[in-house]
């Protein structure tokens, strides 16, 4: 369960670095809630006293769910990065949602929430009230994970709008880019989805919250930056033809507007850290 720098990193930037700074454990959710939820996580810190951690992390097209010092929070999909920074001492506890798996139990566009950090006590109404008090006062995180699961995998079950079967129909497609490394454009995504390229993009602007473009971008960049973590002597011109750019530059300067350095900088970052 708790995540080492032989794991994947999941889109964590500077992950050996990271893992210097902070834990973070990882659990898989029932199979009762795994077509919508993707996994239960907490970081936790301890730093010395006038230390600061900046963490970097490419965005995932999901909705989080977040148990912070400051109070318990609803994050709708981030912009393509995410930043955090950390100081003193503190745990989160979190309910990352697959893309789309929100959708059911919010009953209405995702879009509205993209970008946005919210109460989760007024995002999720009264529904959820109860739940979230006895995550607050949990006695720990195996404890949390088995309250979270109890409730969404009972929702799931719920009457609408939540459904009684399967997942939503963007998740699936959502998945299918994430997991095949060939599909680079959205006209791919479409035909494995059985759709037409508008219908995909409604679809995905509703139930996720941003389109399908940018799911292939921020999975494909994740993807990158995790195969310079790995494979030292690959080259960027294969890389960058791997991620579907025909030109290296145009590869180069995307990678480096998300990831602030050029990939060839990053590499070498990495091999500092290991």
């Amino acid at each position: 369960m708790r995540v080492t720098r032989h794991d994947h990193a999941r889109g964590i930037l500077d992950f050996s670095e990271g893992l210097r700074h902070f834990t973070l454990h990882r659990w898989q959710p029932s199979a009762q809630g795994s077509p919508w939820i993707d996994s239960y996580w907490v970081v936790a810190w301890e730093l010395p006293e006038g230390l600061a951690h900046r963490q970097v992390n490419i965005s995932h097209a999901s909705v989080t769910i977040a148990f912070e010092p400051e109070g318990s929070l609803l994050y709708g999909v981030p912009g393509r990065t995410f930043v955090r920074v950390i100081r003193g001492s503190g745990c989160v506890f979190g309910i990352k949602f697959r893309p789309g798996g929100f959708y059911p139990f919010f009953g209405r566009s995702l879009r509205p929430l993209t970008g946005r950090i919210v109460a989760a006590a007024d995002a999720l109404g009264p529904v959820a009230r109860g739940w979230l008090t006895a995550v607050e006062h949990a006695a720990g995180d195996e404890e949390r994970v088995r309250l979270s699961d109890g409730f969404w995998s009972a929702r799931a079950a719920g009457p609408p709008p939540v459904p009684a079967v399967g997942a939503p129909a963007a998740t699936a497609a959502a998945e299918t880019i994430i997991a095949d490394r060939t599909i680079l454009t959205v006209a791919a995504a479409a035909t494995a989805a059985g759709v037409t390229v508008r219908t995909l993009q409604r679809l995905f602007r509703c139930e996720v919250g941003i389109g399908p473009k940018e799911v292939i971008r921020r999975y494909r960049l994740q993807e990158a930056a995790e195969r310079l973590l790995r494979e030292p002597s690959l080259a960027c011109g294969e890389l960058a033809l791997a991620m579907g750019y025909f030109d290296q530059a145009h590869f180069i300067r995307d990678f480096k507007a998300v990831v602030g350095a050029t990939p060839e900088v990053y590499r070498r970052r990495q091999r500092s850290t290991l």
